[in-house]
């Protein structure tokens, strides 16, 4: 049986995680001039050559990195995804291949189960976010969330505060309206006795006018049919004087009537606006309290 010129352990190569596929796309996607393909004919090497120029290479180099072996594991995982012409059945050996551990690295070789997903789920787990993502995100949210309640919570005490103001300011609009109403009232009732006391005074002034204007015609008559007749002057003026005061008391009999009237109604007035200030006093103490 013909040996392999590689060495042994890379016939066990299982094919690393993929690259990203931006780096390779870049690659590929980028224009050849005829110039890069002239010098790329000119120094062309065969493949195998190179490979195992390659392999040789990382058998004596010993002391290769982490981030250099990622590397050169993407690279061939390209290698291997290019050159392989039944790239479905070798997925399907894949799985199927134990993970192995190089002797020359003290790190472990990716699994081959994870490098027999398919091209499409490589590049959509590319844009999966991540778990620190999600939190960020879910943290994100809850802050949001909190603020939300927050802000409900003080648009609701304004709310309440609005409506109790609003009702404090209807009940006063209601008593400032019931107090006009009384004092509307209070003025046509005091206008109503100005009248009254007016006609009182007129009535007076009516009287004693009609007194002395009676008085002077009979006086005339006496003095020219009955001039051998004649009184004596103190039992005349006792007589007006009587009449006058007679007069003058109905008439403040009339008075003080008017003005126990008036009294009646004045202490009435003054015992509407006490209760109106206590119920006034009574409404703003419950408001405060609520």
């Amino acid at each position: 049986m013909e040996s392999s010129p590689y060495p042994a352990h890379l016939d066990q190569l299982s094919p690393p995680l993929s690259l990203p596929e931006h780096t390779w796309e870049t690659d590929m996607s980028r224009p050849t001039s005829s110039s890069d393909v002239h010098n790329a004919g000119e120094d062309a090497t065969p493949l195998p050559q190179r490979l195992a120029k390659i392999a040789h290479m990382v058998s004596q180099n010993a002391d290769v990195s982490s981030e250099d072996t990622t590397t050169v594991h993407q690279c061939l995982n390209t290698l291997e995804a290019l050159l392989d012409p039944r790239p479905k059945l070798t997925q399907e050996v894949v799985k199927c291949r134990p993970t192995h551990i190089y002797p020359e690295t003290s790190h472990p070789v990716a699994s081959a189960a994870s490098c027999s997903v398919p091209m499409e789920d490589r590049a959509s787990s590319a844009f999966d976010p991540s778990s620190s993502q999600l939190i960020a995100l879910l943290n994100e949210v809850t802050a949001l969330n909190t603020d939300l309640n927050q802000r409900r919570k003080e648009s609701s005490q304004i709310y309440d505060l609005l409506r109790r103001e609003c009702r404090g300011l209807s009940r006063r609009v209601l008593e400032l309206e019931n107090e006009v109403h009384e004092l509307e009232t209070d003025i046509m009732e005091g206008s109503a006795e100005r009248e009254a006391l007016h006609g009182t005074v007129c009535g007076l002034e009516a009287w004693v006018n009609g007194w002395q204007n009676e008085r002077k015609p009979e006086a005339s008559r006496q003095n020219k049919g009955k001039r051998w007749m004649r009184r004596k002057p103190e039992e005349r003026y006792e007589t007006d004087a009587e009449a006058l005061l007679e007069g003058i008391t109905a008439w403040m009999r009339g008075w003080k009537d008017v003005e126990e009237g008036f009294r009646v109604r004045e202490r009435d007035r003054q015992e509407r606006r006490e209760a109106r200030q206590r119920r006034t006093r009574l409404a703003t103490n419950s408001a405060d309290n609520t």
